[in-house]
């Protein structure tokens, strides 16, 4: 067969195609002149889809299934940051509205790391180590800093993404946020660098998916599968927050923004809602745990010190759960609840720009609006559907957000 160094000169001069038909055309000439290889019965014919019997050594065109004999596995316990709750080397997600202190939460998980100190509620030891912090919405200095003093996190062990560096398209270098698309192998790299990582956190997720759709299960899926190989890689715990959507009813797991793969690809997610006996009182609830038995969730409170609010978590575990936490709206409240959750739902999901008609409807009914809701939310915005293509029947009908209802855009990242 030609030489591989020959293949790369064939590449240069006639492109990829012509690598492909010599090597068909080797493996064509090796298999009439050698054995035949072995198909199993009923396998189609063709040198791209022909199937070998696990053994066979000769050479195909097409994929091949990776295998590996369950006999050959090492079984392994799962190790915990949070025993029972949030596993090393998985995703977790942790999803609330704004102003329940999911930041604060995540600084307290920061403190836990950072010391060793153990869990709350008799929650068991936490092992010591370093974490990462990828944050889009507080700032390091006043915000993400303090908080961290305040709960009582060794900042030495705390280490905050300011940004990336990078070369942009011109062959300039650039800084700019970091990418859970392209930026997996710098986060890897700064992982390694640290003595021991044991956590990382991404808040709010959403702000690093570079363009991906939030709504949509396979580009969600396809984002985080990757993230979840590298908590594997790592032997890190990810924990990624997100916010709810305003969905009335149903189920709880359906209440995090954006695609249901977000939930799905997380192996532990939980809820972060307000007690509604007691407004000052925050719950932290399991969502889903399909590593654990446990289905007893926490409760705290925000207190100060010196002025910097904190997590003070209460001594005991509470049982309620999160479909039972969130309930239903009074049905004397409840149409004017989810036009105004309907609205604020489809201005996010135009936020990125024009979503096509059939998106829209899509998302609706995942995110469980009804069409007859959402059509209501699109008069009141003021959203005129176009019609792309310049033809009454050619192209697709967009939905985007009127002039002056568009979100800000996203601030420059300040010069070193």
């Amino acid at each position: 067969m030609t030489d591989r160094s020959d293949f790369n000169d064939l590449a240069r001069v006639a492109g990829a195609g012509a690598v492909a038909s010599q090597i068909a055309e080797a493996i064509a000439t090796h298999h009439a002149d050698g054995p035949k290889p072995t198909k199993r019965k009923g396998a189609s014919r063709g040198p791209a889809s022909s199937l070998y019997v696990p053994g066979d050594t000769e050479e195909y065109l097409g994929s091949r299934l990776i295998l590996q004999r369950a006999s050959d596995i090492a079984p392994q316990p799962i190790q915990w940051l949070w025993p029972q709750k949030i596993a090393l080397g998985k995703l977790t997600l942790i999803a609330g509205d704004p102003g329940l202190g999911k930041s604060m939460l995540t600084a307290s998980l920061a403190a836990h790391v950072s010391t060793g100190r153990g869990w709350p509620a008799g929650g068991g030891a936490c092992p010591t180590g370093d974490t990462l912090f990828v944050s889009a919405e507080d700032d390091p200095a006043d915000t993400i800093r303090p908080r961290l003093d305040a709960a009582g996190a060794d900042p030495l062990r705390v280490y905050i993404v300011a940004g990336v560096k990078s070369i942009d398209t011109k062959g300039n270098p650039e800084r700019r946020l970091l990418s859970l698309k392209s930026d997996l192998a710098a986060i890897v790299e700064a992982v390694r660098s640290l003595s021991s990582c044991r956590l990382i956190v991404i808040d709010p997720v959403s702000a690093y998916m570079d363009g991906a759709d939030s709504h949509n299960n396979a580009e969600v899926r396809g984002l985080l599968a990757p993230l979840s190989e590298l908590a594997r890689d790592i032997g890190a715990a990810i924990v990624a927050v997100t916010h709810l959507n305003k969905g009335a009813g149903g189920s709880a797991l359906y209440r995090a923004t954006g695609s249901l793969a977000f939930v799905a690809a997380a192996r532990a997610a939980f809820l972060v809602t307000r007690d509604k006996g007691d407004p000052d009182r925050r719950l932290f609830l399991p969502l889903k745990n399909n590593l654990a038995s446990d289905a007893n969730g926490m409760a705290y409170a925000i207190r100060e010190t010196e002025g910097v609010p904190f997590v003070a978590w209460e001594d005991a575990a509470v049982s309620i759960s999160a479909d039972e936490a969130l309930g239903r709206p009074e049905e004397a409240d409840h149409e004017t609840t989810l036009a105004d959750a309907a609205e604020e739902w489809l201005g996010e999901v135009l936020a990125c720009g024009p979503v096509k008609s059939d998106d829209v409807k899509r998302h609706a009914k995942d995110a469980g609006y009804s069409w007859a809701t959402i059509r209501r939310a699109q008069a009141a915005i003021g959203i005129k559907p176009k019609r792309t293509g310049g033809t009454a029947s050619g192209g697709e009908w967009v939905w985007s957000l009127p002039a002056g209802k568009e979100p800000d855009q996203m601030p420059l990242m300040p010069n070193e």
